[in-house]
Parts: C-alpha cells; structure tokens; sequence
C-alpha cells in the first residue's frame, strides 16, 4: 500500500482552517499522483493504491464539517471511490483462487476454473466504469474539492473537536469489536473491518500534532485490520463459490471445505488479535490520550484548549 503524502510543519495548536487544507491539498495529490499510475492495464496493485487514497481524503473531508459543500464533494469521490473497489475487489478474487488453483486436485481446479471464467466475464464491464469515471472525476471531483478551500473550519487540530470525535470513532469501534468477538460470522467482521479502516484513517490526520500516541495505536490497529482483510477475502471466496460453483461436481464440495478450513483458522487468529487489542488495553490508552489535551501537555499556551 502506497504511504500517503507526509504533511508538515502542522501542530496541536495549528487552526483547523489550515490544516484542513494542507491535508487537502496532500491527499488530492496523492489520488490524482495514484491514479496518473493505472495506465491502460489498470494494474492490481495500482488500483488498489488509487482506492486508499481516496479513502484518505474523504477521511480529510470530515475536518471541513458537514455542509453542503462537504457532502457533494464526499459523495464525488465516494464515487471514484466504489468504482475503483469494484475492479480491486474482482482482482484481488481472481488472484485468490488462482493460488487455490496451483495446490489443487483435478475436480477443484476444474471447479475453480469455472469460478474464475464468472468473475472474469464481469471483469471488462468493471474496468470499463472505471475508465469512464476518470474523465468524470476531472471534470467535477476536482471543482468539488477546491470549493472547499474557502471554508473556515473552527477550532484546532489537536483541540476538543477533533479530539470529540475521534472518541466518537473509538466508542463506536469498541461495540464492533464486542459484536464481532460475540458473533465472528461473515458480517459483524466486515463491519469491525470497516471501522477499523475508518478510524486508523481518521486518527492518521492527528499525527502531526501527536505522533507518538498515534503511532503505538496504529502499530495495533493495522494488523488488525489486515486479520480482518484476509478473512474477509476468504468469506467473500465463500460466498463466490457457493452462488458460481457448478453443484454437480465434487470438484465444488472439496473446494467449499478447504475455504471453510481456511476460514475456521482465520476467524481464530482474527479472534486472538482482539483479544490482544483488548488485553494491550490499546483502545483505553487511546481514549485517555484522546481526552488528554496535546495543547496543555505541549503547547505552553497560558489559554489551554479553545480548539
């Protein structure tokens, strides 16, 4: 995964106006840079770097409010954004049961061949939504994105406000935590991933003005969310064989039981990983520097926290 652009000279006392901002112009960067990188094969691996860093910047977003302007410009790149995944998504199952393929017998590889031969009858169709959405995204994402530089967001970037609601984030990634932990089947994990995601991208914003609080927690986070990744791959292969695998083969019944096996196996690490998230007490370490102020503990302003 493509590391995103660093944003500098920013600090807990720096205003939000400008943060916002820096950060915008960083992230835009990093989407147009990324996706200057498909090229006419739209590459796995380029697609998948284009997708995060439009994850990235609609996290960015969100410093500049919920206005209209905002909720445009979101729903803009949200729409980069899913197009994108929807040919990652592809790629990434067609490389999965390729591997399946080289390790398998005669009957499964016959089974995994037709698999396949779906997903890639949908592939062009894919791709061909996503070469249109590019001209789409030049003419009208990049327009939605500078209208947004003369907003005046409040407050700080290491102040209340952004304190409050990477809290919110944190609160609302515990419960998944606890759904997931009570109930590891296919969608509570999807969701908990989907959070994950969220709010390691959300809390990435914060590291100018905390780096090292930010970096025990994300040194937690992201094997995390790569757990959950790889077991979301597999509940998706799942599903994929169930609804395209030819029933009347044992070639389908062999490959369902080795995607279950897998599957099995990967929802007890993915488990285990929480367990340590919890027993590490990363989540009640990142709450208490979260309500911590950065401005009193560094800052020096005889003011303390107006952000």
């Amino acid at each position: 995964m493509a590391k995103p652009t660093p944003v500098r000279d920013l600090t807990a006392t720096t205003p939000m106006a400008q943060a916002a901002r820096a950060f915008l112009a960083a992230r835009r960067a990093d989407v147009q840079r990324q996706l200057g990188k498909l090229g006419p094969r739209l590459g796995s691996e380029q697609v998948h770097d284009a997708r995060v860093a439009s994850r990235r910047l609609r996290a960015v977003l969100a410093l500049f409010g919920d206005g209209k302007r905002v909720r445009r410009a979101d729903r803009i790149v949200r729409e980069l954004q899913d197009t994108l995944g929807e040919v990652r998504d592809l790629h990434v199952q067609l490389d999965g049961f390729g591997v399946m393929s080289d390790g398998a017998g005669p009957l499964e590889r016959t089974a995994l061949r037709h698999v396949r031969q779906q997903l890639s009858g949908r592939l062009p169709g894919k791709v061909d939504a996503l070469r249109a959405a590019l001209p789409r995204w030049k003419r009208r994402g990049l327009d939605a994105l500078g209208e947004l530089e003369v907003l005046e967001p409040s407050g700080k970037l290491g102040g209340h406000r952004m304190r409050k609601r990477l809290i919110a984030d944190l609160e609302k990634l515990e419960a998944r935590v606890i759904h997931a932990q009570q109930d590891p089947s296919a969608t509570p994990m999807h969701e908990l991933r989907k959070s994950t995601k969220r709010y390691r991208y959300a809390l990435e914003l914060l590291a100018p003005a905390m780096p090292t609080e930010v970096e025990l927690i994300l040194g937690h986070l992201v094997p995390l969310q790569e757990s959950l990744g790889t077991l979301h791959d597999t509940d998706v292969r799942l599903h994929l064989v169930d609804r395209y695998g030819d029933a009347s083969t044992q070639g389908t019944d062999g490959v369902l039981r080795r995607l279950r096996t897998d599957r099995d196996r990967q929802a007890q690490d993915t488990l285990r990983a929480l367990d340590a998230w919890e027993e590490e007490a990363v989540a009640l370490r990142a709450q208490v520097m979260l309500t911590a102020s950065p401005l009193k503990r560094g800052a020096g302003t005889r003011d303390g926290d107006r952000g």
